[in-house]
């Protein structure tokens, strides 16, 4: 038996160390609740309005697929979608598709971006081989080996998804999938991060 299952450890400790197939199921379904198991492949809405107050971020980082870092900032002045999902979890194998989708819908405009950041231990050669297998094309190879983003956000589930205004303050997080195809998102994304 490996020895981290021998320590008592959070959730957190488990994707850090472990990698194992336990610490992919205690990180997909640590954003369910249990009686909302049920629902899991029901994806959610993108909210219409926001609830609260943009509120700053802090200076989030990671790599891109040549290797380079990588600062949430590069985006700033265009509206940005950051997605924290993982080639283990269900739900964030189910949402792709529509990442995927609404990436190629807003790519004429240019004002938003669509930043879906793997969480996998595995790095850039993981999230290419799912890619090619999953037939992803249109999204950028971004990843945080080493969990640090959802460190800062205090997130411990995937997926997750925070929306960015134009000067980097986060306007929505949403846990758990979301429709992203339909011909209006990009529109309710615009009136989210406009006020």
């Amino acid at each position: 038996m490996p020895q981290i299952l021998s320590k008592t450890v959070g959730r957190r400790a488990l994707l850090v160390d472990g990698g194992t197939l336990l610490a992919a199921w205690a990180g997909c379904n640590s954003i369910l609740a249990p009686s909302a198991r049920a629902q899991e492949a029901v994806p959610a809405d993108l909210p219409s309005r926001r609830t609260a107050a943009p509120r700053p971020l802090p200076d989030l980082g990671f790599v891109d697929g040549s290797g380079a870092a990588r600062h949430l900032a590069d985006w700033h002045g265009r509206i940005v979608v950051l997605n924290l999902w993982a080639t283990w979890c269900q739900p964030c194998v189910a949402e792709m598709p529509a990442l995927a989708a609404l990436a190629r819908q807003v790519a004429p405009a240019g004002d938003i971006a669509v930043l879906p950041v793997s969480i996998d231990h595995g790095g850039v050669d993981l999230v290419r081989r799912f890619y090619r297998t999953h037939a992803i094309e249109g999204l950028p190879v971004l990843c945080d080996p080493d969990m640090r983003i959802p460190t800062a956000l205090r997130e411990e589930g995937v997926p997750v998804t925070l929306v960015i205004d134009r000067a980097g303050r986060e306007v929505a997080r949403i846990v758990g999938p979301v429709r992203w195809d339909p011909a209006t998102t990009a529109a309710r994304l615009r009136s989210l991060t406009n006020g």
